[in-house]
């Protein structure tokens, strides 16, 4: 179970810095047009991504306290993409993902909680 966790982080962690990354380098062809058929700022692209490559670090990171921290802000992330495919009334098949993620997010946010004490 030890080897599964640290996998999900790992898988998590680099999948977060990955997407981030790509957000600056423009080359997130997905999330681009969904934020602006949300009518989001500009900017509000930026601080989401880079909100993903530190939540991503931070899962990288040892320390149980950082990876409990870049849990929540996953969780937060995913949260975000399902309000906004939400009220871009996007299929429900459209939720499945961010949806998983943000729960596991979750579960090993918790997992984490109830280890530290």
């Amino acid at each position: 179970m030890k080897y599964l966790k640290a996998i999900l982080f790992w898988a998590i962690g680099l999948t977060f810095i990955t997407i981030g990354s790509l957000k600056y380098l423009h080359l997130d062809t997905m999330s681009e047009p969904i934020f602006n058929r949300a009518h989001f700022p500009r900017w509000f692209f930026y601080a989401v991504a880079s909100v993903e490559f530190v939540a991503g670090i931070l899962l990288l990171l040892t320390a149980a306290t950082s990876k409990k921290i870049g849990s929540l802000l996953v969780a937060l992330v995913m949260l975000g993409a399902l309000g906004t495919r939400i009220l871009l009334n996007q299929h429900f098949r459209h939720l499945i993902i961010p949806g998983l993620v943000f729960l596991i997010a979750m579960l090993m946010s918790f997992k984490l909680t109830k280890e530290d004490n």
